[in-house]
């Protein structure tokens, strides 16, 4: 009995090993969970500059309640900034030589809230300007001035050793199961690659044409994208565990472009530039085009030719179903004034719109008349239709002179105005153009007004002088904006401008006649912790 119940086992292995076949079937997962999760995101976080000489701040807006719920202080000059873990960011600050250390400040949080703050001290003049990680202990901070990759350990706050890299690295990517880093040298279009276990050099067999800026790796650690300066994308093959990873350039091309943003959920990229946004899937090797770029739409203005619109920064929904691309223009605006009246604290401007592009609240207007109190650059804010204080068209701008005014006068503007393109990422053509506030060009020193008080140097250098990103529940997307001093909100669901979030208030010179310093300069956004 025991001979004949052993044969029934046996024949029953065999029946299942054989209806399995003999061929290896394996499951493939195209999309493995990547930290930090998008949909995990609760918060959005600015990073602003405060100056040369005075720390900057880290501001953290509640998705749910478009509100600000923690600001804490960073180091001098922050430049970039990369979620860590789900209660850690980092942020890299590249402090002026004379004044202060280069540094990484560590942000703890508890849920939404900055619960505190440390310094990681960097070498004198080492000049960090991009930080990365995939790891929950150790991170990655770019150090040119050295020609090397700092490696920082967030367990002890510290540098703990240091990596050779080619000349000028402006960007890094490190593969999601923390094994690999990539390392863009943008001065002799080189890629340098490391394994992390053991921090050795990885060979990189391959050329490029271009210097490399942008770096992103796929969610299955088995590819890097690279954007080179001149638009080209290329990829690496980083699927040998032993090496070497080959490098080869694609026929895709995003002329103007200086970042990319990887969707990980559809497994494609978002590629900014010009006056257009370019797709690509890289869900396959080698990546392929996805239908034909995304066109941004340009400024129509009255009396005048149209203005292209530079696109800058892309975000995608984590539900996947959209993605928002930021761009801007600079527009001018001119109106003929015919009657003002001030009340002591508010300036009333009846005007015609006469051509560029029509007045909003926030940019910035300089009025010339015939009486000096109403005379000089202004911040317009709020422009009336309609009303019984205003039955044609006004605007409105702080002003303490008390007198009225009648006559002829003219106001001219030239404002940088920002605009959110919507793009479903089914049909993969763009739906919709968000319009959003003027303010000045902050990098121009001779507008409104010669060597203005305007003029605000880190947006000149600043990589990211507009970013976007997402919240986690796909409710809201967001664009910073450097010269503008402020975070915008934008609803999903309908589509629409909700309100702003101005930084905190920095150290700059107030801008008369409003007696409180401007607002910091946002250089970087990224989602938060949840």
């Amino acid at each position: 009995m025991k001979r004949f119940l052993w044969l029934g086992f046996v024949l029953s292995v065999y029946l299942i090993c054989t209806g399995c076949g003999d061929t290896f079937r394996p499951i493939i997962i195209p999309n493995p969970p990547q930290f930090p999760n998008p949909a995990a995101s609760n918060t959005v976080v600015s990073i602003n500059d405060n100056g040369t000489l005075v720390p900057g701040t880290a501001m953290v807006i509640d998705v749910s309640g478009d509100t600000v719920v923690s600001i804490a202080n960073v180091g001098l000059a922050p430049v970039h900034a990369v979620q860590q873990t789900a209660s850690v960011v980092l942020v890299a600050n590249r402090s002026v030589p004379g004044v202060g250390s280069d540094s990484v400040t560590k942000l703890t949080f508890s849920n939404t809230v900055i619960s505190g703050t440390t310094a990681i001290g960097l070498p004198a003049g080492s000049a960090p300007n991009f930080v990365a990680t995939t790891e929950a202990s150790e991170a990655y901070v770019l150090l040119p001035n050295l020609a090397s990759v700092g490696v920082i350990s967030t367990l002890s706050n510290q540098l703990t050793y240091t990596l050779p890299v080619g000349s000028n690295p402006v960007a890094m990517a490190e593969t999601p199961n923390g094994t690999k880093l990539y390392v863009a040298n943008e001065a002799d279009s080189t890629i340098s690659a490391f394994n992390t276990s053991d921090r050795s050099a990885r060979s990189v067999v391959g050329t490029l044409t271009s210097g490399p800026i942008w770096l992103s790796a796929r969610n299955d650690s088995q590819a890097v994208y690279v954007l080179e300066s001149n638009g080209t994308l290329a990829w690496i093959d980083t699927t040998s565990t032993a090496g070497p990873d080959t490098l080869t350039e694609t026929p895709i091309q995003a002329p103007g472009a200086t970042i990319m943003t990887y969707d990980t959920n559809l497994n494609r990229l978002y590629i900014p530039g010009g006056q257009q946004m370019t797709m690509v899937d890289v869900s396959q090797s080698p990546p392929q085009i996805i239908s034909s770029p995304i066109a941004i739409p340009p400024f129509a203005l009255v009396n005048l030719a149209s203005v292209p619109a530079t696109a800058t920064s892309a975000a995608a929904l984590p539900d996947g179903s959209r993605a928002y691309v930021g761009s801007y223009a600079v527009l001018p605006s001119t109106v003929s004034i015919s009657a003002v009246s001030g009340d002591g604290t508010t300036a009333t401007y009846t005007y015609s719109f006469t051509s560029g592009e029509a007045l909003n609240a926030g940019m910035t207007i300089t009025v010339a008349g015939t009486n000096t109190g109403f005379d000089g650059p202004y911040t317009i804010s709020a422009v009336l239709s309609g009303t019984a204080s205003c039955p044609t068209t006004c605007f409105q701008t702080a002003n303490t002179t008390s007198s009225t005014w009648t006559g002829t006068a003219s106001g001219t503007a030239s404002n940088l105005f920002p605009q959110v393109t919507v793009v479903d990422t089914v049909s993969n053509l763009a739906v919709t153009t968000i319009a959003l506030p003027g303010f000045p060009d902050a990098t121009n020193p001779n507008y409104p007004t010669p060597n203005s008080i305007y003029y605000v140097p880190v947006c000149v250098d600043n990589r990211f002088r507009f970013m976007m990103a997402a919240g986690g529940d796909s409710s809201r997307a967001y664009l910073s904006s450097c010269d503008g001093g402020l975070v915008d909100i934008i609803a999903t669901s309908s589509e629409s401008y909700v309100l702003n979030q101005a930084a905190p208030v920095g150290t700059r010179t107030p801008i008369p006649p409003d007696p409180q310093n401007p607002p910091q300069n946002p250089i970087f956004l990224l989602a938060g912790p949840p």
